[in-house]
């Protein structure tokens, strides 16, 4: 495949105390280092490519990431060399999700690199993203190492992140696949098919009017916003790699039958397909609240009602919010921070409010009493008897002015009713929620679902796992695409999220729905902690704050290769989240796993096409059989 030429033109190096550079021009450069350029950096350009050469430093170390800056015009840019498997690399420092955050300060595990907020995982060997929120990879520097220099090949505007190379659409390839869903999931199938060398028919079909867009984000700014800032990506991106899109439409029938497979869509219209992604989400329950018209009510779940929201604030004074969890305390610490003027006050009618039940009292208590003494209201266990026009009145004849109320219920309903009107019905959970295996398939081999309208089995113990968190679907729809692309690859990624309140950065490794015990290990009051949550002494999860040592990634990659202690072993002393890295990094089972799908995909016998389902399903994505999903965890070595 030919490759694309890129124009990279010249940088300079700044002047750090205790390195010594030299900067050369191509003119200036050896036919031997002219071919080291196409050799490591694989630039064909060089005429506009600049060696930069440290001498007399400290070589990096194994995994050990060491900043260097360097001037990109009049800027500062920083980035970073690391070692693997005896090599150096270099790549940029800013995580490409916020352009902010010093990738500088994670953590290594093999050639995979974790973002020490988001969580998101690159791959330093070149530069690819491996793990939502990001979408884009980190820009990658041609190096080569001498026994006494370092030379690093740049560009002189050094890009900041890098969009991944996608497949164009082939006219000529006949295979046809329609994408259901406008959230994380489907945007993150839609985007790996293209990755990953899929040329045919991809049509895109949402009940939104708008493309698909990052609804984390959502919480995070209200105010000074308009939709566009929310998108994954602009309009004529999808154009150009040829996604035929749906907007504001249902699908109303999906038909099966071998010969004849497509789907009707609510204005009569009829789409053929190969296979499908169901991603269609959930919709909130209202609540059974007396006098609920009476109140303009915001559920915070679409672009619409987010920029309804935004207008609204411009004229009320007091505010009510409905429910406690994550989202809902994220939405109260925005609105207080960008609207200073509204009262706010955040009721949760339910015994356990959700954050609660999902995080257990201590860290409750933290982030409510953070809240509080911003000067916000809270008013935990008290019953809502109904809503008047401009109040909210409990039992017990208690009122609350309320101009607006933004609900954040506790039950949701998946959106799967166009599955129970087709041919098939497929195999559902009790809460409505289409069953899927470990690849994302349904009972019907060639449909697949992922995201909160799936119910996925997650791998770690066994049991079934509902997408709510973003970055749980995000992965379960690249695994879609995965498996529509018959690569085998079951959903192997630990969700790693977290949140910011009031400048304070909580992040969560794994998901669990219940827990018997906790494990505090750190100071709560100053906010340098991490919380291992147990269920019948089985690690299930961990909450904590960003530190030096990456706690949290640390356990997200120790449960991810099944090499964590009990609950009770960290209670008593006998283990730290420091022999969990150690027992995790001994282990050897980390590392990235595109480059090997890519391998996997381009270098096997080119017969394999679409919908060909491979039985060889390597140990490195899914190193445990059926008999072993539900085996106690212990460290290794540990009898």
């Amino acid at each position: 495949m030919r490759r694309r030429i890129l124009k990279l033109i010249p940088i300079f190096l700044f002047a750090c105390k205790g390195i010594r550079s030299t900067c050369k021009l191509q003119s200036d450069l050896t036919e031997e280092q002219k071919k080291g350029i196409i050799q490591t950096a694989q630039m064909l350009d060089y005429n506009n490519t600049q060696l930069i050469t440290y001498t007399s430093f400290k070589k990096p170390k194994e995994g050990e990431l060491m900043p260097f800056v360097i001037q990109n015009g009049d800027e500062d840019y920083q980035i970073i060399l690391t070692r693997y498997q005896g090599k150096i690399y270099a790549f940029g420092s800013l995580c490409p999700y916020d352009l902010e955050t010093d990738l500088s300060e994670g953590i290594c595990f093999g050639d995979k690199l974790y973002c020490p907020k988001h969580g998101c995982q690159f791959d330093i060997t070149n530069g690819m993203v491996e793990g939502p929120p990001s979408i884009d990879n980190l820009p990658k520097f041609g190096l080569k190492e001498n026994e006494d220099s370092i030379e690093v090949y740049a560009p002189l505007i050094v890009p900041k992140k890098i969009i991944p190379q996608y497949h164009f659409r082939d006219y000529n390839d006949q295979r046809k696949v329609i994408i259901y869903g406008g959230g994380a999931a489907a945007f993150a199938c839609l985007t790996t098919l293209r990755e990953f060398g899929y040329t045919g028919e991809l049509s895109y079909i949402s009940n939104d009017n708008y493309m698909p867009y990052d609804k984390t984000k959502m919480s995070k700014r209200i105010k000074a916003t308009k939709p566009e800032d929310f998108f994954f990506r602009k309009d004529n991106w999808y154009s150009a790699i040829a996604i035929d899109a749906h907007l504001g439409r249902k699908i109303s029938y999906v038909n099966n039958k071998y010969s004849n497979t497509y789907v009707e869509l609510d204005d009569s219209n009829k789409i053929a397909y190969d296979t499908i992604l169901i991603a269609t989400g959930t919709d909130p329950v209202h609540p059974p609240i007396k006098g609920i018209e009476n109140q303009e009510v915001f559920y915070f779940s679409s672009l619409d009602s987010h920029q309804q929201l935004k207008e609204k604030l411009k004229t009320i004074n007091d505010l009510s919010i409905i429910g406690i969890n994550t989202m809902s305390l994220e939405v109260a610490q925005t609105i207080r921070q960008e609207y200073p003027n509204i009262k706010i006050n955040i009721i949760d009618p339910n015994d356990e409010s959700q954050f609660q039940v999902q995080y257990g009292p201590e860290l409750t208590n933290l982030v409510l009493d953070l809240h509080v003494e911003k000067g916000i209201n809270i008013y935990e266990n008290i019953k809502i008897k109904k809503f008047e026009k401009d109040s909210i009145v409990f039992k017990g004849k208690k009122k609350l002015k309320s101009d607006a109320v933004i609900l954040f219920p506790s039950t949701v309903s998946p959106k799967t009713e166009f599955a129970e009107v087709s041919d098939h019905q497929f195999e559902f959970d009790n809460a409505g929620r289409v069953k899927v295996d470990y690849f994302q398939r349904t009972d019907i081999k060639r449909i697949f679902a992922a995201g909160s309208c799936a119910h996925t089995y997650y791998y770690t113990n066994g049991t079934g796992h509902i997408g709510d968190q973003w970055q749980a679907c995000y992965n379960q729809g690249m695994t879609a695409a995965y498996n529509m692309l018959a690569l085998n690859v079951p959903w192997h990624q630990i969700p790693f999220t977290y949140t910011e309140q009031f400048g304070k950065v909580l992040q969560q490794a794994s998901s669990w729905p219940q827990f018997d015990e906790v494990h505090i290990e750190g100071d709560l009051k100053k906010w340098d902690f991490i919380i291992y949550y147990g269920m019948n002494d089985f690690v299930v999860g961990a909450v904590g704050t960003p530190s030096k040592q990456n706690r949290v990634a640390i356990v997200n990659e120790g449960i991810r290769c099944k090499n964590i202690p009990f609950l009770s072993d960290l209670k008593n002393g006998k283990y730290s989240t420091k022999d969990i890295e150690a027992a995790v990094r001994k282990i050897k089972k980390s590392g990235c796993y595109k480059s090997t799908l890519y391998k996997f995909r381009y270098d096997v016998v080119p017969e394999y096409n679409l919908w060909t389902f491979r039985d060889n399903m390597s140990t490195f994505y899914f190193p445990y059989d059926n008999a072993e999903i539900s085996a106690a965890p212990k460290m290794k070595g540990d009898e």
